[in-house]
């Protein structure tokens, strides 16, 4: 799970990765852009970039994979790259809310009949439903003055 107070140590590896990059790859990322991760960044985080190691098994946090994704899909990517990327991520979305489609909260808190310390038959039930009374705009006003005036005496 990403989290927000991971994101000044992600910026941290985020910078320290750019800085080992192609200038020419770092090029085409805006200024600003650097200059939020290094204005962002944790100076106290110790991360160092093992060269010896693609970048995609270094041990990264989750949030410096989304900056990174985000920088990818922004700047470094070409169309067909950027569109793979996408198709996968809403393949992901979509597993996500069928996994939420798992647990249907009527069901969770459907009452079982066996175990009953609530139950009543739907039939038993009465249901009470209590009459909303809509103020006229003009008594609401007259009654928070009133309200004003009882306050001071």
């Amino acid at each position: 799970m990403i989290k927000v107070e991971n994101y000044p140590n992600a910026y941290k590896e985020v910078y320290v990765i750019l800085n080992n990059m192609d200038e020419k790859a770092v090029e085409v990322i805006p200024q600003e852009f650097i200059n939020i991760v290094k204005s962002h960044m944790n100076n106290d985080y110790k991360f160092e970039l093992d060269d010896n190691i693609d970048l995609e098994k270094q041990n990264l946090l989750k949030e410096t994979k989304a900056i990174l994704a985000y920088i990818f899909l922004n700047y470094w990517g070409t169309e067909e790259q950027n569109a793979k990327i996408k198709e996968k991520f809403r393949q992901d979305i979509i597993k996500h809310e069928q996994s939420k489609g798992k647990y249907n909260l009527n069901e969770l808190f459907r009452k079982n009949k066996n175990n009953s310390t609530f139950s009543n038959s739907a039939q038993n039930q009465e249901v009470y439903l209590l009459e909303y009374k809509k103020e006229n705009i003009y008594k609401k006003l007259i009654n928070i003055i009133k309200s004003i005036f009882k306050r001071k005496n």
